[in-house]
């Protein structure tokens, strides 16, 4: 049988770089021969110096790295037909014989470019666009596009139960269910209780949180998806100087998110701590993780956090339902915008200051689990191994 060459493909590096390694490594465990092709140079959730990084490490795993200039969102005519020539071009170069795509678009041009050039296509959805309980619009919108799509679709992966009830109706070839794309628990659980203690201690003292204030986190992308906004007008209500907040992350809503908080002078109150690569510190002194994305696929920042025993509280219309259990490890709202309720939960949580005891039940999520999971999707659909 002829090598098998598979072509991993997203939209921006940071897709690669968070969510596809482990991807890459089974892959070429099975016996293929892989390529990437994104968006290095505007590599989305990421530095242009961890996107550079992200190359070196592609090549020293012996990848084929190809730049496709992909726009974020739903992009532009222009713009799109030159990323699905760009793709077109990789798959005959280097005789691809399978895709798997991730994001809207990169989902999109990748089973366009597959059904053009006749090579077998994986979408995994990280949330599909229209979901249960979202607005109208987007059904009407994206419903038709994904079945539209879906006739294209070799096989279609969703992230979060909601989502594989919808795929349902998809007139996809296969469809599968993974619990998402799998989080190192046993890194985490190996960190001792000592060291807890020691970057709880450390990270506090660096943000100037003292024992009586009440730090609360929020990781993920400045954009209005990750609906950070909400957060800060909450913390405005609540009117409480003992209350910190820092945000995680980057993106282009900065600088509106810079103005809230001077309109609400919260400036010493609220930080916005850019891209944060490693999250222990944080998580561990915080005492609450929001994370109210107005939608989410799974939603990472949240399933980390649980598994650092950081209580959150979560928005009820993801994916974050199939791991959050309320009230043992965090609360949910039905609305992520609705900032009097976030002020309610938000006190609700200071008041109790509840822990979280047991996490035995995220172990599914965790990535031994996750790449068994890929690892016999890969080797059905790919006819590796």
């Amino acid at each position: 049988m002829s090598k098998q060459r598979i072509l991993i493909l997203a939209t921006t590096a940071s897709m690669i770089e968070q969510f596809n390694i482990h991807n890459i490594k089974i892959l070429q465990s099975l016996g293929a021969e892989v390529h990437v092709g994104t968006n290095f140079k505007n590599p989305g959730t990421i530095t242009k110096d961890i996107s550079k990084q992200l190359i070196s490490k592609l090549n020293s795993m012996n990848v084929t790295y190809h730049q496709i200039d992909f726009m974020r969102g739903i992009g532009t005519h222009r713009a799109n037909k030159k990323a699905l020539q760009q793709v077109c071009n990789v798959i005959k170069e280097n005789n691809i014989t399978g895709i798997h795509a991730h994001s809207p678009l990169g989902g999109i041009i990748a089973r366009r470019a597959g059904h053009k050039m006749n090579v077998k296509v994986i979408y995994t959805a990280h949330g599909l666009q229209f979901f249960k309980g979202g607005p109208l619009r987007d059904w009407f919108i994206f419903f038709p596009i994904e079945w539209f799509y879906a006739h294209w679709t070799d096989a279609l992966i969703t992230i979060n139960q909601d989502d594989y009830s919808v795929s349902r109706v998809l007139p996809v070839k296969h469809r599968y269910y993974i619990p998402g794309v799998g989080i190192d628990l046993q890194r985490v659980s190996n960190i001792s209780e000592s060291r807890r203690r020691k970057l709880r201690e450390d990270v506090r003292k660096k943000f100037n949180v003292k024992d009586d204030d009440f730090f609360i986190i929020s990781v993920g992308e400045l954009s209005k998806r990750k609906n950070h906004a909400t957060v800060i007008k909450a913390i405005h209500e609540l009117n409480d100087p003992h209350i910190k907040y820092v945000i995680a992350g980057i993106g282009n809503l900065k600088d509106e998110l810079v103005s809230l908080i001077h309109k609400y002078h919260l400036e010493k109150q609220v930080s916005l701590l850019g891209y944060v690569r490693n999250l222990d510190g944080l998580y561990f002194a915080s005492d609450l993780n929001i994370f109210i994305s107005k939608r989410e696929g799974l939603g990472l920042g949240g399933l980390d956090g649980i598994a650092h025993k950081t209580y959150i509280i979560g928005n009820g219309r993801t994916g974050m339902k199939d791991y959050i259990r309320v009230p043992e490890t965090g609360l949910l709202m039905d609305n992520p915008s609705n900032v009097k309720n976030l002020v309610k939960l938000i006190s609700s949580v200071r008041e109790t200051t509840p822990r979280i005891y047991s996490i035995s039940y995220i172990k599914k999520f965790g990535s031994c689990n996750v790449d068994e999971c890929m690892k016999k999707i890969y080797m059905k659909e790919f006819d590796l191994g």
